[in-house]
C-alpha cells in the first residue's frame, strides 16, 4: 500500500470503531489501528519525512527516542 492508501484505511478503521454499537464489534479495530498507524510511521519515514514528532495519527505508540 502507498502512504494514502495507508492513511484511507487507517481513517475507515477510526470511524469504524467509533461507529461500532458495542465492544465486540469495536474490538475488531483494536490490531488494525496501530499497525496502521505503524505501517504510516514507516512509509513516512521511507519517503524521507521527518518522523522525529511523537505522534502523527491516533493509534501510534509512544516511540522510544533512539528508535526514531
Amino acid at each position: 500500500m502507498d502512504i494514502n492508501q495507508l492513511l484511507r484505511a487507517h481513517q475507515i478503521a477510526l470511524f469504524g470503531a467509533a461507529r461500532a454499537p458495542d465492544q465486540a464489534r469495536r474490538a475488531a479495530y483494536d490490531e488494525a489501528i496501530p499497525a496502521l498507524a505503524t505501517r504510516i510511521r514507516r512509509a513516512r519515514k521511507a519517503s524521507g519525512a521527518d518522523v522525529t514528532a511523537a505522534r502523527f495519527v491516533v493509534g501510534e505508540g509512544v516511540i522510544a527516542y533512539r528508535d526514531r
